[in-house]
């Protein structure tokens, strides 16, 4: 008797740690829109449009993949994420981005003033007021 009552418990248990040994979270990229939890919209916009094609995992433009993967931005630790976003700062604002050479091949990569100015905001950690 003792040992039908284990031999079920045994299997179910049993189950139950097959399933946790073997349950992982699933990988996303950044295109899947989980990038940072804390970028907007408007920012994840922008970053897809223009951004995305030369600096990701998959980029044929080793020298942009080096210089700003995206996927690997999204799941680096805040630090880096902050340290990212202070070269992102100073890219934008000398104008390196995207590259001159980029843009005689494809006009329509340049970034409006609009664009520019939402990034700046973001990577520069501010924030629009209410009013905005």
């Amino acid at each position: 008797m003792k040992k039908l009552f284990f031999l079920p418990a045994l299997a179910i248990l049993g189950l139950l740690f097959i399933q946790g040994v073997t349950k992982s979270e699933p990988e996303t990229k950044f295109i899947s829109h989980e990038i940072a939890p804390d970028m907007p919209p408007q920012v994840k916009a922008i970053v897809e449009q223009k951004c995305y094609g030369c600096h990701n995992a998959e980029s044929k433009n080793e020298k942009g993949k080096k210089k700003l993967d995206w996927d690997e931005f999204e799941a680096s630790k805040k630090a880096k994420q902050m340290a990212t976003k202070g070269k992102i700062v100073e890219a934008l604002e000398n104008g390196d981005m995207p590259p001159a050479k980029f843009l005689e091949n494809k006009p329509e990569g340049k970034l409006t003033e609009g664009e520019l100015a939402t990034l700046m905001e973001w990577s520069a950690g501010k924030k629009k007021s209410p009013k905005e």
